[in-house]
């Protein structure tokens, strides 16, 4: 069912002249997500509409997959996983790490994540789980294994 409406989905790395529209579609599906110029933004179009966007953002010596955001109408068909395996060979030459809601954890795992516990991740990946924690997000670390 959903695959001819996946085939209708291009699937991009933004350009730098995007990033207004990157921004702006978080903005209107409830993110406060930025769009850095460090930043490397996959975006998922239809008909030449943003559809999806995900954000690899450079943090210290690793990466880390944030602001994964998917029109709501379009949820549930199957973009967010085909964006995750998109950037695949992107996350094979990174360390990379997610901070997934513990309800998503088989979702990114179908992807190549892991899920690791605190003492398996590194110091500032750490810290910025446990000021996430300290909010009361109910979050997991996630970590991209090859």
């Amino acid at each position: 069912m959903y695959d001819s409406f996946l085939n209708t989905i291009t699937i991009s790395q933004a350009e730098v002249n995007q990033l207004q529209l990157v921004k702006r579609f978080f903005k209107e599906n409830g993110f406060r997500a930025q769009a850095a110029k460090s930043d490397i933004i996959y975006i998922a179009t239809l008909e030449h509409a943003i559809v999806g966007a995900l954000r690899l953002c450079p943090y210290d010596k690793n990466w880390l997959l944030r602001s994964m955001c998917i029109k709501e109408e379009h949820r549930h068909k199957g973009i967010g996983l085909m964006l995750l395996k998109f950037i695949r060979n992107e996350l094979q030459s990174k360390q990379c790490y997610c901070f997934p809601y513990d309800y998503l954890e088989n979702f990114y795992h179908q992807a190549g994540f892991v899920r690791i516990d605190p003492p398996q991740a590194e110091t500032n990946i750490v810290e910025r789980y446990n000021s996430y924690i300290s909010k009361g997000k109910k979050i997991l670390i996630m970590k991209f294994s090859t």
